[in-house]
Parts: structure tokens; sequence; C-alpha cells
């Protein structure tokens, strides 16, 4: 997987077992490698009891990564990953803005207050929380 995302790829993966049986070790052991390469590794431990709120956990990692891309990306950096994510998400942003309420940190210079009253008339429904983790 490593090899893949190296040459340009994007690509996600998660990992599981039995406690202790030594996945933080494996992913710390990755991340150094990761990170030096220009990628994220993104951590969260899962509840699987939490079967009311599945998503939960997913949507916590990914609210920490919009940190993540703020924090080591230029301005000029920054300024090309909330273009690319307003033509990608289009008129869904708002649905993703309540989601990931961290992406308000990539867009220093956008009014996300006005998003989120806005967002209010947009129902948030099952359907348009789908469409837009898909994307």
């Amino acid at each position: 997987a490593f090899c893949r995302v190296s040459s340009g790829k994007s690509e996600a993966f998660f990992i599981g077992g039995y406690s202790g049986s030594g996945k933080t070790m494996l992913v710390q052991s990755l991340t150094a490698r990761v990170d030096s390469s220009g990628g994220y590794v993104l951590t969260q431990k899962v509840d699987q009891m939490s079967k009311e709120r599945p998503l939960i956990d997913v949507l916590s990692a990914f609210d920490n990564l919009c940190l993540l891309i703020r924090d080591r990306n230029s301005p000029r950096e920054l300024q090309k990953v909330t273009k690319k994510i307003m033509h990608d998400f289009e008129s869904d942003f708002t649905v993703l803005a309540r989601l990931l309420p961290n992406i308000s940190a990539l867009f220093p210079q956008h009014d996300m207050k006005k998003t989120k009253d806005t967002s209010i008339e947009r129902v948030m429904n099952l359907q348009n929380v789908c469409h837009t983790l898909q994307r």
C-alpha cells in the first residue's frame, strides 16, 4: 500500500485485530516514513459497541485530517486544497462543513459561520451524508 501511495495514488486502509496484537506498534513504525513522504496517517480508536453511531469514529478521523492538512501546508498549497474541496463538493459543502467542523481551519478567509447558518435550510438526511462521504 505504501508503494502505491508513494507513486501518487490515494489510498486508505483500516487495521483491526485483537487487543495486544501489535496494531499500534505497526502504525507507529510506518508513521515517520509516511510523514516524510508527504502522506498523512490518521489514527482513531473505534468503539465496536457504538452501533447506533457507526460513522462517528470515521468522521472524527477525517475531522482531524483537516487540522493535519492545515498544519503541514503552506498558504499557497492550502489555497489549492481549498479550491479543490470547493470544486469537488460544490453545493454539498455545507453538509461537509457540518460533518467536519475542523474544515473551517482550511478556510481562514471564508466565513464559516455564514455557511453554517445557511446550511440549516438544507436538510441533513442520510442520503446527503452518504453522497458527501462517497466523494
